[in-house]
């Protein structure tokens, strides 16, 4: 027994253990076609590097044994003959990569993956990060603890739960080509809980980050757009023998991270305490049993802090999770699993709001928005089977899910809002929230079979279909939705040569929306609502009654008890994505995977709010000249169409959810990746170029404005439809990203992360101050046709194994931005003499230095 022990204890730092040019941003055709074409080239000489590195490497992958098999208990994507887009960590890279306590960082290291935030050694560590790829809206990203969905049903795009990093034994991040068991349209993680182990494990991780190894500050020009002060955190982790047969897994964790806003002296504070354990049982040969038991508390500061000039007041949530899990291996390799799980996330706040806000509309965001996320409950259960089976040529797949939810949401905020566009007062809302919270309910039925067939001996065909049901309900109405759906799928793969199992492959899916639970707001009268003035203002403050016009527009989603204000459309379609992806393969080694991959995506009957009661033909239009940009010649000059409502129309809003005629999505793009696995080395490099298309919700550049699966204004003002359609949030044109470890000789580990994406897509916004219903901006050409600069991180992890006092000891320094670079992530949008000034820069460098004692 002390003989393992000591060989667990030294091998614990194993178990938990070029791009420089400017993304072209000038309008001008010439100047993006030579910017296109440069960053082809570069791309080309990048996939050239990625080529050279992965055959160096397979020599040493060839002297490593074949990859370990996947347990065919677990949820297995990361298929042997056809992995699905995107990439997939296991425990040991997991142990050696900078990513704090937190899987946002690593998710964002997936070339595919964009994040709506650069997390810079902890910056958010009390609040979940919104990420999508392959500009696929963030509202449809699911997260599943194995086979259980733990996505918040209400359609934030997040977990209930922050998932940590040590308590998983495998991390996949998957961005198409989905497997059978998987029914989302975007992007999935998948979480494949950590087994415990049959020996004794046990260490404790300290990790500090004082205010004197961290950069910037705020006189930084342009401001940093977030900056790390301090950093805290501490881990636990426990796993080995608790009973014959049965073993455990323990990891607790505390953080708490100081963090400060572009040229704010203030501090804002982010935390997070969580516990997750895992007990596994093998009552005979062939059978497990697991239960899964995850306590989390979370705390940051209060969302919109800025226009509510509070950063004092805390949003909390509190999620459990519970699963529980029985494994069958069958004689031909295959398996029976069943499964259940529940699990709950609770929103708090301390925040008293006050009667009054001011907010610039054009930074920050929708004035909706400042109701939420509000305090409520989100749940979700599920009940499924998976049954894997090999017979004769046949490798099927079949499956059931049943599960199902609830979301309650009560507005914090309910009280007068005045609305600057450009520093110009424009209106006045008086927000209107019954005391009763809005309820919404959820159930589903997920049927699922797959086959894939060898029918020669290098060509494998698979095809499959789901069968899925959706219905949802308000407590309060009766307004509901309900979708029945068979969405197919289908796939070849050829090996079209021994040498590196060189391959070429095509699949086909279709898949369809998750139903985001706000959406059941329409036509619920305990849903909020507002009624809009105008504001006559000529300057900002708290307006005055003598300032404040006519009423101009009457807002849902909620009725405000006026029958048929707002409501659902009966005729309501699910939102389907069609997928079509070719491409080639190879396996240099058994440990080493290379892909390069072509996709085209199409989205149909995207679903938005539509004004019925006030439509654009209702509007008068007004011709504005716009010079454009090349002010000292007319290439670009162009009249720019504003609509004036009619007084006649006011307070005539009738609100419907529909499929507005037109309203798709589209993508198409190329993605490579190579990966290598061996016992000291990991490495994964990929690298995207896409175009996406679609209706961007809101005017603005920002995740809740540029998404075309928000909720917003395109179909409620004709001012904010015009050039609505181009390149999303989601989609940031070339990016390359790269993460890899490697174990050195004398019980030493490096490992890094490198991250280059293009920079964010925008459209320049003119301002229109005298139209009836207050000032509008539009946008003077659509998003993408302009970006911000590129933004490009390194970060990376040291470690070193020592023995002091006959105690084995880690010391670990993580650098976060390791270079200190400060490219712009942010520029001013709106015409005139600072238009294209740097606003706003990437987080600046911070360190972290640990130990990890194990005992």
């Amino acid at each position: 027994m002390k003989a393992a022990l000591l060989e667990v204890v030294s091998g614990m730092h194993r178990f938990y253990p070029a791009c420089a040019a400017r993304a072209g941003s000038r309008p001008a055709t010439a100047d993006l076609k030579t910017s296109t074409a440069l960053r082809v080239g570069q791309t080309f000489r990048s996939g050239v590097f990625v080529a050279a590195v992965l055959i160096a490497s397979t020599a040493s992958a060839r002297a490593q044994s074949a990859a370990p098999q996947a347990n065919p208990m677990e949820p297995a994507t990361t298929s042997r003959e056809r992995p699905p887009l995107g990439a997939w960590f296991t425990v040991e890279p997991l142990g050696g990569l900078p990513v704090t306590a937190s899987i946002f960082p690593l998710l964002s290291s997936v070339a595919e993956v964009i994040p709506d935030r650069i997390d810079t050694g902890g910056l958010s560590a009390g609040s979940p990060a919104r990420e999508g790829a392959h500009g696929e809206t963030w509202t449809q990203t699911t997260y599943r603890v194995g086979d259980a969905d733990i996505t918040s049903l209400s359609g934030s795009g997040t977990p209930l739960l922050m998932p940590g990093v040590d308590m998983w034994e495998r991390v996949e991040v998957t961005t198409g080509m989905m497997p059978i068991d998987v029914g989302a349209p975007g992007m999935a993680v998948t979480l494949v809980p950590r087994r415990p182990s049959g020996a004794l494990m046990r260490a404790i991780e300290l990790f500090g980050s004082p205010p004197f190894l961290n950069a910037g500050d705020a006189a930084t020009v342009p401001p940093t757009i977030n900056r790390l002060t301090s950093h805290a955190r501490a881990n636990l982790f426990m796993s080995g023998p608790l009973a014959d047969r049965i073993n455990g897994l323990l990891s607790a964790t505390w953080l708490r991270s100081s963090y400060a806003e572009r040229d704010s002296t203030q501090s804002l504070a982010g935390s997070l305490a969580s516990a997750f354990v895992n007990v596994t049982g093998t009552p005979k040969s062939g059978d497990e049993l697991r239960l899964i038991a995850w306590g989390q508390r979370t705390s940051d500061a209060v969302a919109h802090h800025v226009p509510f000039n509070n950063i004092d007041a805390r949003q909390q949530s509190t999620g459990l999770h519970l699963q529980t899990a029985w494994q069958h291996q069958l004689a031909d390799a295959g398996g029976l699993r069943l499964f259940g799980s529940y699990t709950l996330g609770h929103r708090s706040t301390d925040q008293i709001a006050p009667a009054f806000v001011l907010v610039e509309r054009l930074r920050d965001g929708p004035i909706p928005s400042l109701l939420d996320p509000g305090v409520g409950t989100d749940s979700t259960w599920s009940l499924g089977a998976r049954l894997n089976r090999t017979i004769g040529v046949h490798n099927l797949i079949a499956g059931v899910d049943l599960y199902g939810g609830s979301s309650s949401a009560q507005s914090v905020f309910s009280g007068r809002v005045g609305e600057l566009v450009g520093g110009i007062p424009a209106r006045v809302w008086d927000f209107t929230d019954p005391v009763q919270p809005s309820v919404w309910r959820q159930h589903a039925l997920n049927l699922f079979v797959g086959d894939r067939v060898a029918i020669a001996p290098r060509v494998t065909v698979d095809g499959g279909v789901r069968l899925e049901t959706i219905d949802g309900s308000a407590e309060a109405h009766d307004g509901t939705v309900s979708w029945r759906n068979l969405l197919p799928r289908a796939g070849i793969h050829w090996t079209m040569l021994n040498f590196w199992e060189l391959g070429a492959f095509g699949s086909y899916a279709r898949s369809g929306h998750r139903l985001p639970l706000s959406d059941l707001a329409y036509g619920d009268p305990t849903a909020p609502t507002a009624n809009i003035y105008r504001w006559n203002a000529t300057t900002a403050g708290v307006p005055q009654a003598a300032a404040i016009g006519p009423l101009v527009q009457r807002l849902g989603p909620g009725t405000n008890g006026v029958a048929g204000f707002s409501a659902i459309d009966p005729a309501l379609k699910r939102p389907t994505l069609d997928e079509a992806v070719l491409g080639f393969d190879a396996r240099p080694s058994p440990r080493t995977y290379l892909r390069i991959a072509a996709i085209g995506r199409k989205e149909h009957n995207m679903v938005s709010v539509a004004d019925v009661g006030v439509p654009e033909s209702s509007y008068t239009t007004i011709g504005v000249a716009d010079r454009g940009i090349d002010v000292a010649g007319a290439q670009d000059d162009q009249t720019l169409i504003f609509y004036n409502r009619s007084p006649a129309t006011y307070g005539a809003d009738r609100y419907l959810l529909t499929n507005p005629a037109g309203d798709e999505g589209s993508f198409v793009g190329a993605d490579m990746i190579g990966q290598v696995h061996t016992q000291r080395f990991f490495f994964v490099l990929g690298l995207t170029a896409g175009r996406s298309e679609g209706i961007a919700a809101n005017r603005g550049f920002g995740p809740l404005e540029n998404d075309n699966g928000v909720i917003g204004e395109a179909y409620v003002d004709p001012n904010a439809l015009a050039h609505a359609q181009g390149r999303t949030f989601t989609e940031r044109g070339y990016t390359i990203k790269t993460a890899a470890t490697y174990s050195f000789a004398h019980d030493t580990t490096f490992g890094i992360i490198g991250r280059y994406q293009d920079g964010q897509h925008f459209a320049r916004l003119v301002i229109l101050p005298d139209l009836n219903q207050g000032a509008e901006a539009v946008r003077a050409f659509r998003n993408g046709r302009t970006r911000f600069t590129f933004e490009m991180t390194v970060d990376a992890r040291l470690q070193k194994g020592l023995t002091v006092g006959g105690r084995r000891v880690d010391l670990i320094v993580d650098a976060y931005n390791l270079f200190n670079q400060y490219l712009e992530v942010e520029e001013i949008t709106v015409s005139g003499p600072t238009s294209r000034q740097k606003s706003a820069s990437q987080p600046p460098r911070a360190l972290h230095v640990g130990v990890r004692i194990p005992f």
